[in-house]
């Protein structure tokens, strides 16, 4: 079975290269190009097209949730985990809505992006952990039930 190809989208260059450092050890991940704005992300997945899009919301230009409708336009195949220290329901929404189909704050990162990356490639929706204590909806995207699939409109 092939590696899932990642894409890594976030501005602080020591924090994104600390992620792909740890996809690095991982043999059934490759991280395929790393981008630092919403805008390189759109060009890295239309030239790369990975599986998996690790994207931060907050970048220079325009945002991760501006970026997400733009990579998933030019690279069709591409799934979008959102990577943030966002906690705010309402940004964990807007996430979803525009396409995400997981959302991990970085805290929880170290211990949950491996398993969202499988989960997000397999179809699934995940949260973290974080989120979930905060009273994310078990009916809604990404719920406790990691394999649920995404509800329709």
């Amino acid at each position: 079975m092939p590696p899932i190809r990642v894409l890594v989208v976030d501005d602080h260059a020591g924090f994104r290269r600390t992620i792909c450092v740890l996809l690095s050890k991982e043999p059934s991940l490759k991280v395929v190009c790393e981008a630092a704005s919403g805008e390189d992300a759109i060009e890295k997945a239309k030239e790369h097209q990975p599986d998996i899009v690790l994207l931060d919301i907050s970048l220079p230009g325009i945002s991760g949730i501006e970026a997400a409708s733009g990579i998933l336009r030019s690279s069709l195949k591409s799934r979008i985990i959102f990577l943030s220290q966002h906690t705010s329901l309402h940004v964990v929404r807007e996430a979803f809505k525009v396409g995400g189909r997981g959302y991990l704050t970085k805290s929880d990162a170290g211990l949950e992006l491996l398993q969202a990356i499988r989960t997000v490639s397999d179809g699934g929706c995940i949260v973290s952990s974080l989120i979930r204590k905060q009273g994310w909806p078990q009916d809604e995207r990404g719920s406790n039930d990691e394999t649920k699939q995404p509800q329709s409109g």
